[in-house]
């Protein structure tokens, strides 16, 4: 049977999925009452099978679908930017805190806490049981003090998620200082207490190679000019898993996914 473990603020949250998805099938008044009702709801980050980068976000949106029976308490998602995977988080941990800068480049309604993460975060010492950072590492000229800070904020065996480009372009300049081979993300956190390190490519040579002809072909699709290049962008994104299977580059990855766990404050 279904349990209901939501936080009474959350509900504010699942109500409301209620009142858009099933508004045909409950009164109003009975949305504002606390329902018996276990709705998982898979928004993840959006895309469009006619985008030149929906692979991309597939692949970032199956690991996260993957991990999040993991998410367990308080996350907090540090560069949460628009926070695409809260609602998914919040079906089950405890509370999710989104963090990012005042002057992030992104929509900034869905921030909880306005921190610089380049400083001292402003959390309690063991403050989260889970803290994630999703493609946010390269952004950040200091690594070693945010990896230490993540340390600090994360209670006794607390868990870290990562999501960081390797082979990719430059992005959101001039704030894009680094690129991090597996062995580099390995280092820095043993370096900053983390251990139980799991480093996974989330592609080869042939997702990482039409993902970025996509981008690079993204500024010639002008008006009704995407429509030719539509059909190209989708077929090398089905295509190039299959030939990522067969022809195995795992060095040649667009980005990694990074599980550790603290087992030492840094």
């Amino acid at each position: 049977m279904c349990q209901n473990n939501l936080l009474p603020s959350q509900f504010v949250v699942y109500n409301g999925f209620v009142d858009r998805l099933t508004h045909s099938r409950f009164r109003q008044d009975d949305l504002s009452k606390p329902v018996k009702l276990c709705l998982v709801f898979i928004v993840m980050e959006k895309t469009k099978r006619s985008s030149h980068n929906w692979l991309a976000i597939d692949n970032n949106n199956r690991w996260v679908r993957t991990h999040l029976s993991s998410l367990k308490g308080r996350v907090v998602d540090l560069g949460c930017g628009t926070a695409p995977y809260r609602n998914d988080i919040l079906d089950y941990a405890n509370e999710y805190i989104g963090v990012d800068w005042e002057s992030s480049f992104h929509d900034r309604s869905n921030v909880d806490v306005f921190a610089d993460l380049t400083r001292g975060l402003p959390f309690a010492d063991g403050y989260a049981d889970t803290v994630t950072v999703f493609k946010v590492l390269e952004h950040l000229p200091e690594p070693d003090i945010f990896l230490s800070e993540c340390n600090r904020i994360l209670c006794s065996q607390g868990q870290l998620f990562i999501l960081v480009p390797f082979l990719w372009q430059v992005h959101e300049a001039p704030y894009d200082y680094y690129r991090y081979t597996r062995y580099g993300l390995e280092y820095l956190l043993k370096k900053n207490g983390f251990g139980e390190i799991q480093v996974e490519e989330k592609t080869g040579f042939w997702e990482m190679w039409i993902l970025k002809f996509n981008y690079h072909s993204f500024k010639f699709a002008r008006g009704p000019l995407k429509y030719f290049w539509i059909p190209i962008w989708w077929l090398g994104q089905v295509i190039s898993p299959i030939l990522d299977r067969y022809d195995k580059h795992p060095e040649m990855t667009g980005s990694y996914a990074v599980l550790a766990r603290k087992i030492s404050s840094a």
